[in-house]
């Protein structure tokens, strides 16, 4: 089959095309997809250069986000049918998963990312056949490509953090997955937006999906401006993604008794952080992995009942995989990136 499989970690040039690699064969508690769509996710690139500690097998292919079509017959879906792949693994058998905290599991991971399952870069993958979930005839692939990992966060953050009508969050990066999904989500329950962008370029981009107040943060203090917008009283959250360079502007942006929502490591993953501030503020971290597979369930529905439609940034062949992630590296795109098998 064609795959991009990855043999070590590395830069771009890790990742290799290949229009022989072996077709995988299920056991008996998995099932073959038949992959259609795959969305790229900075947990891809995350995955691609390694993270000190964590090995995995080679080689390896990437790509969590997976929308395709089933090759058997599974319960009530026959074959054939659009399913989404929920990207989580877990042992199926301590108390987190049997009630609804997988991601709290010893034993999670996630397919396609730091873990011994091979993700979406393929013709074909095998997952859990647990793992799928029929999609509803309105939601096209593409739109589902861009779910189980961003919008699946976004969910999760909302409900963790019991954001409700007329909050206002603070949302780093509206160009980019999660920014967008918190956006989008937001904006249809009430909650009050505000995004940061990187270039005036993607000015509009924020506003038509449905940010409230947009920052440069090349241009302006994001904390003083939050300042301003809030009459000195800040945020009720903040969603960061981006770790290392922000959670102190996150700390200073938020208000007393506010959150924040760690979820992300895109500008480096330790951090020093005020912690008088901190604390004197009495704010509230919560750390997000994803989400539980109900929750995904929950937010097909959600999306589909409120007509949210995920801005697709550009679809690109298996053969450009490179493209896409340099691309995605580079903080070029406005929505999401698909590749298309």
């Amino acid at each position: 089959m064609r795959a991009v499989p990855i043999y070590s970690h590395g830069d771009l040039n890790v990742l290799r095309y290949e229009q022989d690699f072996p077709t995988p064969i299920p056991n008996p508690s998995e099932i073959l997809i038949r992959v259609k769509y795959c969305g790229l996710n900075h947990l891809d690139i995350w995955t691609r250069l390694g993270i000190p500690g964590i090995t995995i097998g080679f080689p390896h292919i990437c790509g969590s986000d997976i929308v395709g079509s089933v090759e058997e017959e599974y319960a009530e879906i026959p074959k054939g049918s659009r399913v989404l792949v929920y990207p989580g693994i877990c042992c199926n058998d301590c108390d987190n998963c049997r009630n609804g905290t997988e991601t709290l599991c010893r034993d999670f991971s996630i397919i396609g990312g730091l873990s011994k399952y091979n993700g979406g870069y393929a013709e074909y993958v095998t997952v859990p056949k647990t793992n799928i979930i029929s999609l509803p005839r309105e939601i096209s692939d593409e739109q589902a490509a861009t779910l189980s990992i961003s919008y699946l966060t976004a969910w999760n953050i909302i409900k963790k953090l019991h954001l409700k009508e007329n909050d206002t969050v603070l949302i780093y990066g509206a160009s980019g997955g999660l920014g967008m999904a918190m956006i989008q989500i937001s904006k249809a329950l009430g909650i009050r937006t505000i995004s940061t962008i990187s270039d005036d370029s993607k000015l509009n981009f924020a506003y038509d999906i449905g940010s409230d107040y947009v920052i440069n943060r090349k241009k302006k203090e994001i904390a003083l401006e939050i300042e301003k917008i809030t009459r000195g009283i800040g945020v009720d959250a903040v969603v960061d993604n981006a770790g290392q360079k922000t959670l102190n502007t996150s700390i200073n942006s938020v208000r007393k008794g506010g959150k924040i929502a760690l979820c992300g490591t895109t500008s480096g993953s330790e951090a020093n952080f005020q912690i008088r501030t901190f604390y004197s503020k009495q704010i509230q971290l919560f750390g997000i992995l994803i989400g539980s597979k109900l929750e995904l369930l929950e937010l097909i529905n959600f999306v589909n009942e409120k007509n949210i439609v995920p801005k697709i940034d550009s679809v690109l062949p298996l053969a450009q995989v490179r493209q896409a992630h340099d691309k995605l590296e580079k903080g070029e795109q406005q929505g999401k990136i698909l590749i298309k098998i």
